[in-house]
């Protein structure tokens, strides 16, 4: 019967995962940002083009890979874009906390890290449930730290190099950020891993080429990577009028605080060796906490996956040494984990799985709106990228376009100009005269305001559609 045991710590382990994200959907959690475009741009059949209203000779391959994919399973299954956004959840969700069960060898320590990072770190298992593809450039990180031994053996791993190569083209044609796998290049060279982290070079570059030529447009898909990110980063004078997370991080103490008590652990239990800190996987999460400074992304989705790999790997020492593989006593653990991390991680606190209850959203099937929506050709003028997200997930097949989108850089020059100035000032009304003096009568000027403080932008009239959410157009007569 003992021989049962990791068959069945396996199971609990899985069932549990599994049920996780479909506990969190079951609130009618939708995420908030561009899992929704790119579920809507799946059912909208157009280009960006005829989507926002872009800079000449803008195009978009970042996420070709994802948009293939959701677009195939729209055809496929006939979801619409609230499947889509559901499918995008659950699927990236389970990717990114199912494939280290596959290849660790006590699968409760990889509950009880991501219980650790939950209660440390609850923004991290926020970002797990926001459906984006950069979630499996942060699983595909976990299986290359699994991989990691196999690249420094003598004799080249072919099979291990071909799956990480596949992997990683995967990678840049759904993700499309192929140049930041020089982070986990870096971590080995710094780590002294040379024969390791050549190999892993190897596969990274004929990766990012197979993930290039996939898209059908290799070299725009390329220079698109890099000057899209230089040009996202620098179309702002200050740090605040940049998305949240190209900001910088305030240091995230509490997984620091969270990694310096195993350190000490691992003291008291006089297992203290360099090597627990001089590896590839330690030198990236100190990378990403650092480069965290410059933009918070290198942390959340570069270093933060490599710490919870190191975490795995101590708990997973730390687990072995006290219990056997075939005691029951990991069943126990098991479930005790299992039942902790699922409390932990679908509470919610904060309403951060109900917020979306109570929004309002601008349908274009709705009569309240049939006359205040923009008109065909019409362009929808606004500073909150939210309003695009959430309107274009509505309207996905709406004859309007967007003046901002997911990215302010891919606007026009002169109206980038004008958003910087409206930020730059806090929303002053002064700052949207330039785009009120461009609007024609099937534009729509759409502003968050409170219902008590209708916009005091003289040439237009305003009708208060929506939760906080004011609509502006040229007279009618």
């Amino acid at each position: 019967m003992k021989a049962l045991v990791p068959i069945i710590v396996f199971c609990i382990a899985l069932a549990v995962i599994i049920c996780i994200p479909f506990k969190v959907i079951s609130y009618g959690f939708l995420p908030p940002d561009d899992a929704m475009r790119h579920a809507a741009k799946a059912i909208s059949d157009k280009g960006w083009d005829q989507i926002l209203v872009m800079r000449a000779h803008s195009f978009m391959f970042g996420h070709v890979g994802w948009d293939a994919i959701l677009g195939a399973v729209h055809k496929l299954a006939g979801c619409g874009q609230d499947g889509l956004a559901v499918f995008s959840v659950v699927s990236l969700f389970l990717l990114f906390c199912l494939l280290p069960l596959f290849f660790a060898d006590y699968p409760e320590a990889w509950l009880a890290s991501l219980l650790a990072i939950t209660v440390a770190a609850p923004g991290l298992i926020l970002r797990l449930f926001l459906g984006r593809p950069y979630i499996i450039t942060m699983a595909i990180l976990l299986v290359i730290f699994f991989f990691w031994p196999r690249l420094k053996e003598k004799k080249p791993p072919l099979a291990v190099m071909a799956a990480l190569t596949a992997l990683i083209a995967l990678s840049a044609w759904a993700h499309g950020v192929w140049y930041l796998f020089a982070l986990p290049a870096f971590s080995f060279f710094v780590a002294r891993e040379y024969r390791a982290g050549t190999r892993f070079l190897i596969c990274a570059g004929l990766g990012a080429l197979i993930g290039a030529f996939l898209t059908g447009h290799p070299y725009l898909f390329m220079k698109q990577a890099i000057v899209e990110t230089a040009g996202a980063v620098t179309s702002a004078s200050t740090q605040r009028l940049l998305v949240g997370e190209l900001q910088s991080f305030g240091g995230d103490a509490m997984t620091i605080f969270l990694i310096l008590v195993m350190l000490g652990w691992r003291k008291m239990r006089g297992k203290w060796n360099i090597a627990a800190v001089y590896n590839p996987v330690f030198i990236l999460a100190a990378t990403g906490w650092v480069l965290g400074f410059i933009a918070s992304r290198f942390w959340t989705d570069w270093g933060m996956p490599a710490a919870i790999f190191w975490i795995l790997c101590e708990l997973n020492e730390a687990i072995s040494e006290k219990i056997k593989s075939l005691s029951w006593r990991r069943v126990f653990l098991t479930l005790t984990l299992s039942a902790a991390l699922f409390l932990a991680v679908t509470a919610d606190s904060g309403s951060r799985w109900t917020y979306n209850l109570t929004t309002e959203y601008l349908e274009q099937g709705k009569p309240e709106y049939a006359e205040w929506l923009p008109e065909p050709g019409g362009i929808i003028y606004s500073d909150d990228m939210t309003l695009f997200y959430q309107t274009f997930f509505k309207n996905p097949k709406a004859p309007w376009r967007y003046i901002l989108g997911f990215e302010s850089s891919l606007m026009l020059p002169e109206d980038l100009a004008i958003l910087r100035k409206i930020q730059w000032n806090f929303g002053t009304p002064e700052a949207f005269k330039p785009w009120v003096a461009k609007m024609r009568s099937q534009d729509r000027l759409i502003l968050r305001r409170d219902r008590n403080a209708k916009p005091d932008i003289p040439g237009l009239e305003w009708y208060y559609a929506a939760t906080n959410t004011w609509i502006g157009r040229l007279p009618r007569h």
